[in-house]
């Protein structure tokens, strides 16, 4: 991220992107979800609710405080005191997160009591963080040293070095913002004294960093260069981030030298200059192949070391495989979290974020990002917060929520003004100024750059000012203002140094551009524009071919040839359209190459025909002037209608694989979850017989005859239930694969009734129900008998099931000149409307128990509308919740059904 302000908004990406981290968590919230529902045991349900809410608790605080409440009052119901600490600490968390500071405090306290109960020290420890955390975010100072320290005495009971060092950089870190430097000093000087103990080198150098920059706050320039310098050598070459913040601070106090010590003033504008020539290269100077990486990851012993390759590793698959590069994140972040080292996680985090970027995963990007900015607030890494920020704004412009990326633009600017941090400031500013360019608001645009501009102006960074210069240029570009554009251009060019190629070669395109447009607007001066714009695109395309940048390269040749087409050079035209279509095509798909190779035809053969007839035309008489323009008129008209054809076709094409993608995607996604549903019901019948075949197995000895009876009852309903669910499955299956056979004949619909009625009548004499039928005896029906009393039984078994005791169920039939229509009513418990919109849905669970506690699985009424509909008829449901529910169908009379 060091060159950020200099590139353009691709490059930016991909620069930023190195120094931040990345996350990936070992279970997804999906899956968590899935795996909730399949749980039975309390405490398991509350350690994953408290897992949904600890992955919310960033990204999503309100969602997270559903998830929280929901462990919070399951832990209470079980009286599970490891849960309600959990469940209280992470929604401290999301309340934190939502700046409900109060509420947050509440719970952070609550969950501190509950640790202590379970004498949990690590955890009491860990709390007494947060809150001091929360106090610290509301600036109430006391308070949070009071927690600080209170955690701080935990962890030196305990001699958790680890945890010491953390404690005492967060007390240094709230006396450095009172500005009570004496008292910052004393507690990082403690933490070196750790840190020397546990020969933690990075932990040291951080330290070291911190002290200098109170000794420049202080105006004790010499002792802020010397702790600077020694923080430089401790560093291991792969603490890239914090190299690069020492040397910024160090070129920030050597400018402040310079304006103290005039005499050598030159010289500390020179020692300021290379410092910052040391942050920009300081990545490129540390660069290691992956092989070398993987071997020294082998080699390595010690955990912080294999976290940095580990994040190493992942930081050199961003771009060329992001995929391949996550496991090894995840690895960095299992190994951090396992040694609970904050540094390590949220450089893991942010990383893992970069990939999900790369990858397009814009809202698993935003999430990781959120748990980096977590992890650095824990840390009170000012630096890492404002870098968290400005990842989040950038992720949220490429998704054009452009008011929240300037929100976070804005936070990550105010953090790195109140420590100084001028380079960050500069690309805080540059990026808020890429973001109203993108929105076309030019003015807002020019009033962030040139702020950039004026920083830069501060700092004596040409190179950053050239950047200013070339997009205030570009600006005035596209605001026809071509002469001001081109000062600003020259500008650019006077302050880039010569390694800044790529700033350059992106200067020289926007001249060339800029003067292509002044020779269209300017006729009397169009010959003079077009060689300027073919002279600076000329020197564009040799920076580009020396580099290799071939996406500027494709650039620079297709606005060369609009020129030389422009100038009447058509052959030449045709040489560079020709070049740009071959790197074009190099970056595109080989579908993509196809199409573009047939539209690439077509325009050499019109800029070939237009070439010959030119020629003709310097020869022949104007009668020839006239075939030439209507050759080409027609060559045109010819091109536009192939174009035209084309289009429509792809269009036609592709609407129609879009509508069958759809149709397949819903028939999948409703059998998936047909057989969720299924599966679910399956387990239930399963695990009760399972278990009480189990207590048979393992008490049977202990147990009377009462309990061995009421055991051995409970199995028989659960077999029951079992089989009829198991029976409905076989037969839907049977009749997907058309198995079942059909063959519709006249029957008496009365006697069909009764048949179906028998078998039920012991059910409903158990809870009193009284079944009711009133059809005439002369009403026939057209219909497959065994699948007419599979309809009937399934719909009368579900009115007897939800119909309470002593109630009534009335089965009746009428018929018209077309249909025959039947109709099962029950005096039972209703339906919602919700419920009678999903009944004959196959992928809406639908099922409920009984009046009487009676399973259900859901399947039957779904096997009664394939049923029905296989004779042509129709099925329909009126009820309403506590007045009962009437069942309808109807079949067609004497008409041949064909089986579907």
């Amino acid at each position: 991220m060091n060159i950020l302000y200099k590139i353009n908004s691709w490059i930016i990406c991909l620069i930023l992107a190195g120094n931040i981290a990345y996350s990936q968590n070992s279970e997804s919230v999906i899956a968590l979800k899935l795996k909730l529902q399949k749980v039975a045991v309390d405490t398991v349900k509350i350690n994953i609710l408290n897992e949904i809410t600890a992955e919310f608790r960033y990204s999503n605080a309100q969602e997270g405080i559903q998830y929280g409440k929901n462990a919070l009052s399951l832990s209470e119901n079980s009286k599970w005191k490891k849960g309600m600490a959990e469940a209280n600490e992470n929604l401290g968390i999301c309340y934190k997160t939502l700046t409900d500071y109060s509420e947050a405090i509440n719970h952070f306290q609550k969950a501190l009591h509950l640790y202590k109960q379970i004498s949990k020290q690590s955890a009491v420890s860990s709390t007494l963080k947060n809150i001091g955390l929360t106090y610290l975010a509301q600036e109430k100072y006391p308070e949070a040293l009071s927690y600080f320290e209170k955690a701080l005495k935990i962890n030196q009971l305990s001699k958790n070095k680890v945890s010491i060092i953390y404690n005492l950089n967060d007390i240094a870190d709230v006396y450095f913002r009172q500005n009570n430097y004496s008292k910052a000093l004393e507690y990082y000087r403690q933490a070196i004294k750790t840190n020397e103990e546990i020969k933690d080198n990075n932990g040291l150098a951080y330290c070291y960093t911190r002290i200098g920059e109170i000794y420049s706050n202080e105006k004790k320039y010499q002792k802020a260069v010397s702790y600077l310098s020694m923080a430089l050598a401790k560093y291991d070459k792969n603490q890239t981030e914090n190299i690069d913040n020492a040397l910024k601070q160090l070129s920030n106090t050597y400018l402040l030298i310079s304006k103290s010590d005039t005499l050598n003033k030159k010289k500390y504008i020179a020692l300021s200059k290379r410092a910052l020539v040391q942050a920009s290269s300081n990545r490129e100077q540390y660069s290691q192949s992956i092989d070398a990486l993987k071997e020294s990851l082998q080699k390595a012993t010690a955990d912080t070391v294999k976290i940095n390759i580990l994040n190493r590793l992942t930081s050199s698959y961003f771009y060329t495989s992001p995929k391949e590069g996550i496991p090894y994140g995840q690895r960095a972040l299992a190994l951090a979290k396992k040694i609970n080292w904050k540094k390590g996680m949220a450089l893991a985090y942010n990383h893992l974020g970069v990939c999900q970027w790369v990858l397009t995963d814009y809202n698993k990007a935003i999430n990781y990002f959120y748990q980096s900015l977590s992890s650095y607030e824990e840390l009170n890494d000012q630096n890492g917060i404002s870098d968290a920020y400005n990842n989040l704004g950038l992720v949220n412009v490429e998704i054009k929520k452009y008011d929240q990326a300037f929100k976070y633009f804005n936070k990550a600017f105010e953090i790195n003004k109140k420590t100084g941090n001028k380079i960050s400031m500069v690309y805080n500013l540059n990026n808020i100024a890429s973001a109203y360019y993108n929105q076309k608001n030019y003015t807002k645009a020019l009033e962030y750059y040139t702020q950039s501009k004026d920083l830069n102006l501060s700092m004596y960074d040409l190179n950053g000012l050239g950047y200013c210069y070339s997009k205030i240029g570009l600006i005035y570009s596209d605001k026809k203002n071509y002469a001001k554009s081109l000062e600003y251009f020259k500008k650019a060019l006077e302050n880039y140094d010569k390694s800044q190629t790529y700033n350059i070669g992106n200067n020289y395109i926007g001249m060339g551009i800029a003067y292509y447009k002044m020779a269209l607007e300017n006729q009397e001066n169009k010959k003079q524009f077009l060689k300027e714009s073919v002279q600076y695109l000329n020197n564009a395309i040799n920076l580009f071919s020396e580099t290799g940048i071939l996406d500027r390269l494709s650039v620079s040749y297709f606005e060369l040839y609009k020129a030389k087409k422009e100038q009447g050079n058509f052959i030449e035209a045709l040489s560079y359209f020709e070049k740009h279509n071959v790197i074009k095509d190099s970056l595109f798909s080989n579908e993509s190459q196809n199409k573009l190779a047939n539209l690439q035809s077509k325009r050499e053969i019109d800029l070939r025909d237009k070439q010959i007839e030119i020629q003709k035309l310097k020869i022949h008489s104007d009668s020839r002037k006239v075939y030439l323009l209507v050759t080409i008129t027609i060559l045109i008209a010819i091109l536009l209608i192939l174009f035209f054809w084309l289009y429509i076709s792809k269009r036609s094409t592709n609407e129609l694989l879009l509508n069958k993608n759809k149709v397949i995607s819903e028939i999948n996604k409703q059998k998936d979850k047909f057989f969720s549903i299924i599966a679910h019901d399956l387990r239930g019948p399963f695990n009760g017989f399972l278990g009480l075949t189990e207590l048979l197995a393992e008490e049977i000895d202990d147990m009377d005859k009462e309990e061995i009876q009421f055991a051995a009852t409970n199995m028989r309903s659960s077999a029951k239930n079992l089989n009829s669910l198991l029976e409905n499955l076989l037969e839907w299956s049977r009749m997907e694969q058309g198995l079942i056979p059909f063959s519709p004949q006249e029957r008496n619909l009365s006697q069909i009734v009764n048949e179906c009625v028998m078998p039920l009548q012991d059910t409903a004499n158990k809870k009193v129900i009284t079944i009711e039928t009133a059809i005439d005896q002369d009403i026939k029906i057209f219909a497959d008998s065994h699948i007419l009393q599979s309809v009937i039984r399934n719909i009368l078994s579900n009115a007897l099931k939800f119909t309470p005791k002593k109630g009534t169920v009335k089965i009746q039939a009428q018929e018209d000149p077309k249909n025959t229509f039947i109709s099962i009513a029950d005096s039972g418990i209703g339906m919602d409307a919700k419920m009678v919109q999903n009944i004959f849905q196959i992928d809406i669970k639908t099922n409920r128990k009984g009046t009487d506690g009676e399973p259900s699985a859901g399947l039957g009424l779904i096997l009664c509308k394939e049923f029905v509909e296989k004779h042509n008829g129709k099925i329909w449901v009126e009820s309403n919740e506590g007045k009962g529910s009437t069942f309808n169908f109807s079949l067609p009379k004497n008409t041949i059904i064909n089986a579907v």
